[in-house]
């Protein structure tokens, strides 16, 4: 009985070795011949031995690394079938560590892929293809741990079904999408770029991060409908401030708020504006109108200027000058209509006045409607001993030898360039804030030029006070435009 049993193993050992020997001899001696690439070379994309006819048909040792991806740092072991990469393909580095494998069929990639780290032996990728392109489950591992860091689902070369990836020890989950031909669901915080997505759209809220030293901060918080821009959309700065917060339905802008900071994070200007029509263009400021209160603050903080709009229409503008922390003059700001329609210009009106860093008072100007009357400009000092109290008077085209670089615009201050080389027509009083200038009766030989100014001037800025006094008197809160100054001049010739 033994021996009936001994029997019928032998044979089925031998036909099982038979059966070995068959497909051995089928797959051309099971690639029994072994060479180094270097014995080989490459003709219109077949691999063949150095002086074959036909293509290279087993083992090639030493072939480059770079095939599964790799960096050259070392090489690998491949079966070829009629010059092309056909079984298996060993990788290893110079040291001999395995680092990757995979399979292939008529040189495609074509099976189970994987890659290992040279130093802890863990693997970092598994892959699987088919006929050249990824079908199934692709992974990645921390090398350190082991532990999956990111896990795709492809078919026939594109994402189908679950994408998930992990942080790098493989902890928090910092995606999840769903694919379905070729459109994602579900949410990727992958690098700086924080999305939400519906069908392949950014739907929902979304978040962009950017960096300050070796911090990263949110420098954006978006929203949106279906793919397009719905709701409240921010840009924030490093400090944690909101500099711009804008309002979109369903990507057409509506209003947005802006506010500006200096280097040391003070506030410097806020401003909000409305879209007086269906289509703005959300890059261009202007394309907006200001609506609601304006306001902008010098570097100690201290509020310099007011505005107060409407639909782009100015209501009211006051601009405040301070002098060491306190309050020390104010004029007012006239609205002028542009070539832009949806947005006035603001041009100065009445005493300007300008002040150096220790708090003197360096000049005046006197503005009409964004136009300049008259310029006083502080005497050089041995004058100003001479004459206390007094200024030096430009006026007409003499404005052009004058230190002071006046700016019609509402919202920029006008400067004072110290050592300017002056002339003045004649010396005055120093008006006090909001008071018209006085001459002075000071000798001719005290002059700078020769012409005093006329009185008829003063008379005339005079009279045209009175009638804006007198505008304000029945309403506080009234807007004088430039044409009633205008007219306000001609009634006082």
């Amino acid at each position: 009985m033994n021996k009936e049993i001994l029997v019928s193993s032998n044979a089925r050992r031998c036909l099982a070795l038979s059966a070995i020997t068959l497909a051995c001899l089928n797959l051309a001696g099971c690639f029994s011949e072994e060479i180094d690439a270097r014995q080989t070379h490459e003709i219109q994309g077949l691999l063949y031995k150095i002086h074959a006819e036909d293509p290279f048909t087993g083992r090639v040792l030493n072939y480059p690394i770079s095939v599964l991806g790799l960096f050259n740092v070392g090489t690998c072991a491949a079966d070829f079938k009629k010059g092309l990469p056909d079984g298996e393909m060993r990788c290893s580095d110079n040291a001999g560590t395995l680092i990757a494998s995979g399979e292939f069929k008529a040189g495609k990639r074509d099976g189970k892929e994987e890659k290992f780290d040279a130093k802890t032996g863990k693997k970092t990728a598994v892959g699987h293809w088919k006929n050249g392109l990824q079908d199934g489950v692709q992974e990645q591992f921390n090398p350190q741990n082991g532990e999956r860091v990111l896990e795709v689902h492809y078919s026939a070369g594109k994402k189908q079904g679950r994408e998930r990836a992990w942080d790098n020890q493989g902890d928090q989950l910092i995606a999840e999408l769903e694919w379905d031909n070729g459109l994602q669901s579900g949410f990727d915080n992958r690098g700086t770029q924080h999305r939400t997505y519906l069908d392949g759209k950014q739907h929902g809220p979304q978040k962009e991060y950017s960096i300050d030293g070796s911090r990263f901060y949110v420098a954006r918080e978006e929203n949106y409908d279906n793919g397009v821009m719905h709701g409240v959309q921010k840009r924030i700065d490093a400090r944690g401030n909101v500099t711009e917060l804008s309002v979109f339905e369903h990507d057409k802008l509506r209003t947005r708020t802006v506010d500006e900071y200096n280097y040391s994070g003070q506030h410097v200007h806020h401003v909000s504006r409305v879209a007086l029509k269906e289509d703005v263009n959300r890059f261009i400021a202007r394309d907006l109108s200001n609506d609601g209160e304006e306001q902008y603050w010098d570097d100690q903080g201290n509020l310099i200027r007011q505005l107060q709009w409407r639909n782009g229409q100015l209501l009211s503008a006051t601009a405040t000058v301070w002098v060491g922390g306190r309050q020390e003059s104010q004029f007012q700001g006239i609205g002028r209509d542009s070539y832009e329609p949806t947005q006035q210009d603001v041009l100065k009106h009445g005493q300007e006045r300008l002040f150096s860093d220790n708090g003197e008072l360096q000049a005046v100007i006197f503005w009409n409607a964004g136009s300049v009357n008259q310029i006083l400009v502080s005497l050089p000092p041995d004058q100003r001993n001479q004459y206390p109290g007094k200024m030096g008077l430009f006026d007409g085209n003499e404005f052009w030898g004058s230190p002071v670089q006046a700016d019609p615009d509402f919202s920029k201050p006008s400067r004072y360039n110290a050592g300017f080389a002056t002339r003045y027509e004649q010396l005055v009083d120093i008006p006090a804030p909001g008071q018209p200038m006085q001459a002075s009766n000071v000798p001719a030989s005290a002059q700078a030029a020769a012409a005093p100014v006329a009185a008829a001037g003063n008379d005339q800025d005079s009279c045209v006070q009175r009638k804006v006094d007198a505008v304000h008197a029945e309403d506080p809160d009234a807007l004088i435009r430039a044409d009633m100054l205008e007219e306000f001049e001609q009634d006082c010739l």
